[in-house]
């Protein structure tokens, strides 16, 4: 991701490029994005996959228990860690959220809007990550960057005008209106891409409940297929985490250029189920060597 990285660490990488690029194939670019997910919030975790060669790491300010300082902590932390060539992206609670300006400000080549059901939604999410000279209503920090040495920006250009076009706004799709809506949602300007959000999609579808690696249910792979057709159509490219849908996975995921493969949470825990299984299976082994 050296490519796409702006002037300074502490700004954001150009995702929003990165993205179309990956629906571009003159471009030359990777046509897949590959990620892992922030989901135990510290910075040892975050420092550690920052360095582990993914193209991006996404931190989950919705589903765990971050504060605005520890946020933006993360967020650098994945940005030095990594030296520009990882991009941290953040999924945050909504585009009201307290958590936002922070993330932004922060540096974040991208931000996640979950449980987005309209195209009006949609446009206000948008409106919160531009500054007024791209139509938005972003507020500007006052001590977040040092004047002459991480506000520097391109000659004719700005760090405002930086992050309007390289901050990617990516929304979430998780429920049946959100589908039903999706081609206009895509059509707002400013949307650099859409995620499934096959989890929640499939309470609010009432899927029976499944665990992970179990077949997936026939309206979710409807709705992927309308949201492939979408993504075509609009050019807009797609987002998922890939270990939270199964089924014939060859035939979807070339159609998502977006990959969250895992999280360090996830890791953790098959890490320490396989490596105790391991164990009792080696005792196992020891006491009929004692007998």
């Amino acid at each position: 991701m050296d490519d796409y990285r702006a002037a300074s660490l502490f700004q954001p990488s150009n995702l929003a490029k990165a993205l179309e690029d990956t629906m571009d194939p003159s471009s030359g670019r990777p046509t897949h994005l590959l990620g892992t997910i922030v989901s135990i919030p510290h910075t040892i975790s975050a420092r550690t996959l920052a360095v582990l060669g993914y193209d991006f790491v996404m931190i989950d300010a919705q589903h765990t228990p971050i504060e605005a300082e520890n946020l933006v902590c993360l967020i650098q932390t994945v940005s030095l860690s990594s030296e520009g060539r990882t991009i941290p992206i953040c999924r945050v609670p909504s585009a009201k959220s307290d958590l936002l300006p922070y993330a932004l400000d922060a540096g974040a080549g991208g931000i996640i809007f979950p449980h987005i059901d309209t195209p009006e939604q949609a446009a206000e999410a948008v409106t919160k990550c531009r500054y007024a000279y791209s139509g938005g209503d972003r507020s500007l920090a006052p001590a977040v960057l040092v004047p002459g040495a991480t506000d520097v920006a391109p000659p004719g250009s700005s760090h405002e005008l930086v992050a309007d076009k390289n901050i990617a706004v990516i929304i979430q799709i998780e429920s049946p209106l959100a589908v039903k809506n999706a081609d206009a949602i895509a059509a707002v300007p400013g949307v650099n891409g859409l995620m499934l959000g096959a989890g929640d999609l499939r309470v609010a579808m009432r899927c029976p409940p499944r665990r992970m690696g179990d077949p997936e249910d026939q309206e979710i792979l409807d709705a992927i297929d309308q949201l492939v057709k979408v993504s075509r159509r609009h050019q807009k490219p797609l987002a998922v985490v890939t270990c939270k849908v199964s089924g014939a996975s060859r035939t979807w995921l070339k159609d998502f250029q977006l990959l969250m493969l895992t999280s360090d949470y996830l890791s953790v825990v098959k890490g320490h189920k396989e490596d105790l299984a391991r164990m009792v299976e080696t005792l196992a082994e020891v006491e009929e060597l004692k007998n």
